[in-house]
């Protein structure tokens, strides 16, 4: 039920990110959502430092902060509502989805990457 009521939100969801997200969720990508739920608004302040934080060290992929920033506005506009953080993890892409608590659509989907670096040998 869950795997349905994700594609299904993502097949609604209007940002610039949903449509990559639906594609790598239905060619057999990891996803995960969990049962717990946090604050819009909580998540709209972290999600926003971060995003100033990627502006002043000068990311260098302006998709990644056009996808980042409408998912910004996404939380925003659903103010205290909770939400959960789903994630589509298609190597090198990581998918963050916001959907509502009833899981009926997102309120913001945006592309990350995947840490693939090596662990650190102990020394």
């Amino acid at each position: 039920m869950t795997f349905e009521a994700l594609r299904c939100a993502l097949a609604r969801d209007g940002s610039i990110s949903g449509p990559a997200a639906l594609a790598a969720l239905l060619s057999g990508a990891r996803w995960k959502v969990p049962s717990n739920t946090a604050s819009a608004r909580t998540l709209w302040a972290i999600w926003c430092d971060r995003l100033d934080m990627l502006v002043e060290t000068g990311e260098s992929d302006p998709g990644l902060l056009e996808s980042l920033a409408q998912a910004v506005d996404g939380l925003h506009d659903v103010g205290d509502a909770r939400v959960c953080m789903a994630t589509v993890v298609d190597p090198p892409r990581r998918f963050h989805v916001y959907l509502s608590e009833d899981l009926a659509h997102c309120a913001g989907v945006w592309e990350g990457r995947v840490n693939e670096q090596a662990p650190r040998a102990a020394t």
